[in-house]
């Protein structure tokens, strides 16, 4: 019996050991898996594959090393990461590289002997049942709605170059939900190790991604259209090639992130982060602002407010808690303490106050701007910018101090008149020096204890500082004279008179107005900054303008689309599991409208030959931007250039060539040829050798901070024609051959498509009917219980007071108000983000980590 129970307890014993080692084998059987996916993408990868193999090993290794990294490296790169214009891969793409080896080294570190592993219990309740059966339902939706996808292109075909009517196309839309749930146990492993600091690095990592796409709208503008130009008809799109046929892919990025990004703001401990999150927040605002998409003028401030009122929540929730714990003995519990909440910046305090100068600085700039521009604009955000911080010196006036500085603006405010008068846009000048002797008489009065309070006066600086702000609003008023005449300075002087009354107002209410401190004014000048863009861009930019005046007609539009859509679910099964992934381009092109199917293209072969065939669309009108495009990206040649290349065609066909300065859909400077390709009743299907010399000057410079793309194209402005093309070369001046992969041995290695205005045949241009769509009523159903079970989780159950959760709830929204008017979970690095954001949602808890064991 005594040997009996001993070896019951050494097996007991021994149980968890041998659990723990199969735990470990199929996490490193996944290691496995990606390592093996991972390399054989980046091994068939069109530029250079040894190098794409390399970097790849040498990403795993550093994930490996450092397994959370993937918090800050995923975000960031992301918006970064799509080569397709350059590479012509679209069925996959480098994030899917970066993901996977993200995921390799994260489950291989985590299989290595005597790395710590969730308890046993925690390794099922990382999920709740609820949460993780919907995800379990909407994967299967989602394998069955790829096979449906494979059926409905005639029969799965691999290939690494398929196009949006081939059957690649669903596994395309299908891996993005599949590799945002290969990254979530990374995320709950790092949340074991760090704790509350994962949460930090994953929302640094998404504010660093918008910083990324940010700065890449900023160097598109400044390349193709100049920073301030608001009235062209250009859209930024980025680095998100996916919008080589329209659609809303960095609308939707951008609304993700925003609310990441204002979370950091509201929540910095420091103030270089504060610093570094209102940066990152400006170069958003202008980001947002040249997209010119209604939608994303509409989703993120949506996404915002709803992020500031779940942060407000949570910080009282967070005060009432600790005041409670204040006055009761302090709970012990078997592991470490919880950490501490983050303070925010500006509590809910200053949420009302800082609401009403906003909409105080709306209301002035949309009262001034028709007749004072963006000068009057910069003008009232000076005036109102230093205010804020004017009302804390001027509550120690006395009297005295009151004569002082009104005496003092008086002469200040003459000697502005005196130069506006005397000196060319002397206007401008008398503002800034304005402004500077208030700025300096505040820090003066605040750090110089000689320009500071005296007995029986508020001090020298802090007089001279509302003079020089007496000063600044003559100025003003001034400014807007100089620029917009007799009715501007009518439309500035009402304005300035109320800045002026706010400000005394400030000066002697008995209770500060706003808080003091110098984050929460900065913070409210920027989203000041941000609303006057925002109104300067729709009064001002004459494109913007048009877009709004045609939104009751481009909204008929749209219901009429997805009406068509949903007749295109013919059959009892198309509406309950949906068409298939991917399948709505091919099924508007057999099925919509007939005058508005686009072109199409497809690489062919026959014996010893591979070539391209080109058809064109049905529009109506085949002009510039109806024309579907076959690209390279090249080096800029220079004049005179030719295009040869071999032909075939049935009938007639007209052709058009160009070489571009261009980023994607909009071009700058061109090298032109075209030609008709003469087809004699002898000699159809015969090939023929063509050669179009390129007419044009050559190709202006560009700045070398802001270098413009070059890009050669091919297309057929023949309606329903169709030709055969091969063997194309592009030869400049200096004789330098400038395409590759001309003859298309390689596939479509290097070439690129894009429908550069006929958008509507390639999206649904709705979220839900997307999915609807794609996976019928079945997968809408689990698709919107996913959505409402996240959303309810952040804002009002169990995880509301997880540190992430007021920009998880906020990204969500605004994503979905963006999704009214656009798919978005068409383009797969937008889909990866949106379903991790979403599961995050459904499995972040607030508390101590789960704990670790060896």
């Amino acid at each position: 019996m005594d040997d009996i129970q001993t070896h019951r307890t050494i097996s007991a014993r021994s149980r968890p050991r041998q659990e723990a080692t199969r735990f470990r084998i199929h996490l490193a059987l996944v290691a496995l898996a990606c390592i093996g996916a991972g390399g054989l993408l980046a091994m068939h990868y069109p530029v250079v594959p040894v190098v794409a193999a390399v970097a790849f090993a040498l990403a795993v290794a550093v994930f490996l090393r450092w397994p959370d990294l993937w918090l800050l490296a995923v975000p960031t790169l992301l918006p970064l990461v799509g080569f397709a214009p350059w590479t012509g891969w679209i069925t996959f793409e480098e994030l899917d590289l970066l993901v996977l080896a993200a995921a390799a080294g994260g489950y291989a570190r985590a299989a290595l002997p005597g790395a710590p592993l969730p308890a046993r219990g925690q390794r099922v309740h990382l999920l709740s049942p609820g949460p993780l059966l919907l995800l379990l339902a909407f994967a299967l939706s989602t394998l069955v709605a790829m096979e449906r996808g494979f059926e409905d292109a005639g029969g799965f075909a691999f290939g690494w170059y398929q196009g949006y009517h081939e059957p690649m196309n669903s596994l395309r839309l299908a891996k993005s939900f599949f590799l945002a749930a290969l990254v979530v146990p990374l995320w709950w492993g790092a949340v074991a190790r760090r704790g509350e600091q994962a949460a930090t690095w994953l929302a640094t990592g998404l504010s660093l991604g918008l910083a990324a796409a940010s700065l890449t709208t900023v160097w598109e503008r400044l390349a193709f259209t100049g920073l301030f130009d608001f009235s062209s008809d250009y859209r930024t799109t980025g680095m998100f090639w996916e919008m080589h046929v329209g659609g809303a892919a960095l609308d939707g990025f951008l609304t993700l992130c925003v609310p990441f990004a204002v979370r950091e703001v509201f929540f910095a401990r420091s103030t270089r982060r504060w610093a570094a999150a209102v940066a990152c927040l400006a170069l958003a605002g202008y980001a947002c602002l040249t997209t010119f998409s209604r939608g994303v003028y509409l989703a993120v401030p949506i996404a915002v407010a709803v992020t500031l009122a779940c942060c407000m929540l949570s910080a009282r929730r967070q005060a009432a808690s600790s005041a409670r714990s204040a006055h009761s003995p302090p709970a012990t519990t078997a592991g470490a303490p919880l950490p501490a909440a983050p303070v925010a910046t500006s509590g809910g305090s200053g949420l009302l106050p800082g609401a009403l100068l906003v909409a105080s600085f709306t209301a002035a700039i949309w009262w001034v701007f028709p007749s004072s521009g963006y000068r009057g604009l910069l003008a009232l955000l000076g005036a109102l910018g230093l205010a804020l911080p004017l009302a804390r010196p001027m509550r120690g006036y006395k009297a005295v101090d009151w004569v002082m500085a009104v005496i003092g603006g008086a002469v200040l405010g003459a000697g502005a008149a005196a130069i506006a008068s005397l000196v060319d846009k002397g206007a401008y000048f008398a503002y800034a020096l304005s402004a500077a002797f208030c700025v300096c008489m505040l820090f003066l009065e605040h750090h110089s204890a000689a320009f500071g309070q005296r007995r029986g006066s508020a001090g020298l600086a802090a007089q001279l500082a509302f003079s020089g702000y007496l000063a600044l609003l003559v100025s003003a008023v001034l400014v807007a004279n100089h620029w917009g005449g007799p009715g501007a300075l009518n439309a500035m002087l009402l304005v300035v008179l109320a800045f002026l009354l706010l400000v005394l107002w400030a000066g002697a209410a008995p209770k500060p107005p706003w808080p003091a401190s110098y984050r929460w004014q900065a913070t409210a000048l920027a989203a000041m900054l941000m609303v006057g863009g925002t109104l300067g861009v729709m009064a001002g930019g004459a494109y913007m303008s048009e877009r709004f005046s045609t939104s009751e007609t481009d909204l008929d539009g749209r219901i009429d689309h997805w009406r068509r859509g949903w007749w295109m679910l013919s059959t009892p099964a198309d509406q309950a599991l949906g068409k298939g992934l991917g399948r709505f381009p091919a099924s508007y092109f057999f099925a919509g409208v007939s005058e508005e199917h686009p072109g199409d293209y497809r690489l062919k072969s026959e014996p010893g030959n591979t070539y391209l065939t080109i058809g064109g669309g049905k529009q109506r009108y085949m002009g510039w931007g109806e024309m579907l495009r076959i690209s390279q990206r090249i080096a800029p040649p220079t004049v005179p250039a030719k295009v040869s290349f071999m032909a075939r065609a049935a009938q007639p066909v007209y052709l058009h060539l160009e070489v571009c300065q261009k980023h994607l859909l909009y071009n700058a400077d061109c090298l032109l040829g075209s030609t008709t390709l003469d087809v004699k009743p002898d000699s159809k299907g015969q090939w023929q050798q063509v050669n179009v010399p390129l007419q044009g000057k050559e190709l202006s410079a560009s700045a070398w901070y802001a270098p413009r793309l070059t890009v050669f194209s091919i297309a057929t402005g023949t309606a329903e024609g169709v030709v055969d093309i091969d063997r194309i070369t592009l030869t400049d001046g200096q004789g330098r051959s400038l395409l590759d992969n001309g003859d298309f041995s390689q596939g479509l290695q290097r070439w690129f498509f894009s429908s550069d205005r006929n958008h509507m045949p390639w999206h649904i241009k709705s979220l839900l009917m997307n999915v609807l769509f794609d996976q019928g009523l079945v997968g809408l159903a689990l698709f919107g219980l996913l959505g409402i079970t996240a959303l309810w989780r952040v804002v009002l159950g169990s995880a509301k007071d997880h540190a992430l959760a007021p920009a998880i709830a906020g990204g969500l929204i605004g994503f979905v108000v963006v999704g009214l008017f656009d798919s978005l979970v068409d383009v797969p690095r937008l889909a990866f983000l949106f379903y991790l954001v979403l599961m995050l949602g459904l499995s972040v808890r607030p508390g101590k980590a789960p704990p670790l064991r060896r």
